[in-house]
């Protein structure tokens, strides 16, 4: 072999072992990069949650959840609606919603889909879900239980509400800690009754092909 070969192998040998080195290094966010493609190729709903229950699990279930929320809104609508309705869902954990919350809040765009997401699975009941929600909030304003923090996913109720309700601003950063002062301002500032979305049609303004089975299988707003 030449001089000159031995060298392209030696500097070829090196990259070779730089990119596994690389690769092993990151091989954990690489794993959770390719389980959300995955997500986003499922075939259907259940599919797709025993995809993302994966997210749940590990040492590293935090950076899991987190590399798995930024995905949310960046152009796949599918993987945007299994991931949507899997937090929604009894399946989730709160350590998930937390972490879809706070996505919610720091980046721009999200709040105002993820009330589209929700108002489309409350269906032609959104009315009703939504005086179910807020009647279950008055109640605890209302009762002398004042340390009683809401759940994450009630959280997220909230959110969707406020935003629907033309007030997107006490929906940011709401968390089950701030949530009675955020929900008091709202009602005092709100303008008579909920302005609700209407003739929503599909998960997302960008939804395109067959509508999914939660419009056929499921009880909306549930």
């Amino acid at each position: 072999m030449r001089l000159w070969q031995r060298i392209v192998l030696g500097l070829l040998c090196a990259v070779l072992a730089a990119l596994a080195g690389i690769a092993y290094a990151h091989r954990q966010r690489i794993a959770g990069q390719w389980m959300a493609y995955r997500v986003g190729r499922a075939a259907d709903f259940e599919q797709a949650a025993k995809l993302l229950a994966w997210f749940e699990t590990g040492e590293d279930r935090q950076q899991r959840l987190r590399d798995l929320v930024t995905r949310w809104g960046t152009g796949n609508p599918r993987f945007d609606y299994y991931l949507a309705r899997y937090v929604a869902s009894p399946d989730s954990s709160e350590a998930l919603r937390k972490r879809f919350c706070l996505e919610l809040a720091w980046r721009e765009g999200l709040l105002p889909r993820w009330a589209y997401f929700w108002s489309w699975r409350a269906g032609e009941q959104v009315d009703r879900r939504v005086e179910e929600i807020v009647g279950y909030v008055e109640l605890l304003l209302a009762s002398d239980e004042q340390a009683r923090q809401i759940t994450w996913r009630e959280v997220l109720d909230l959110q969707a509400i406020f935003f629907l309700s033309g007030q997107p601003k006490w929906a940011e950063r709401l968390t089950p800690d701030n949530w009675r002062d955020r929900y008091a301002q709202w009602r005092a500032s709100r303008p008579g009754e909920p302005i609700l979305a209407r003739n929503v049609s599909k998960p997302f303004p960008d939804w395109q092909g067959p509508l999914p089975e939660l419009a056929i299988t499921e009880h909306r707003g549930k």
